[in-house]
C-alpha cells in the first residue's frame, strides 16, 4: 500500500495480496487503489474464489463489488453443488439467503 501512496503504482497483484490491499485500502479510504484491487478481484473471480469474495464485498458494504460476485455465482450454477457453497451456507446464512432469493427472481 505504501509503494502505492508514495508512487501510484502497484505491485503485480495476486489473489491473496489484492483481497489484503483491498480491504486495506477501504479502511484508509484510499479510493484509488480498493477501485484498482475491486477491477483485479472481478477480472479474476473464479467458482474456486467467488464465496469468499462476496463475504469480502458484504463485509465492506461494496454493493457494487458485491452485485458484480453475485451474477457471477448466478450465472456459474455448479458453485451451488460446491463444498465450498455448503460450508457457506453454514456460515453466512444471510449472504446465501439473499443470493437463493435473487436466483428464484431471475
Amino acid at each position: 500500500m505504501l509503494l502505492y501512496m508514495y508512487t501510484a503504482t502497484r505491485p503485480n497483484l495476486q489473489w491473496d495480496s489484492a483481497c489484503n490491499l483491498y480491504t486495506a485500502s477501504n479502511k484508509d479510504e484510499i479510493l484509488c487503489l480498493k477501485n484498482e484491487c475491486s477491477s483485479f478481484l472481478k477480472d479474476n473471480l473464479s467458482p474456486d474464489n467467488a464465496c469468499n469474495l462476496l463475504i469480502l464485498a458484504d463485509m465492506h458494504q461494496d454493493e457494487d463489488l458485491k452485485s458484480s460476485v453475485e451474477e457471477f455465482i448466478l450465472n456459474h450454477k455448479e458453485i451451488f453443488d460446491t463444498y465450498e457453497w455448503k460450508l457457506f451456507m453454514k456460515t453466512n446464512l444471510q449472504l446465501a439467503a439473499d443470493l437463493m432469493y435473487l436466483k428464484l427472481i431471475e
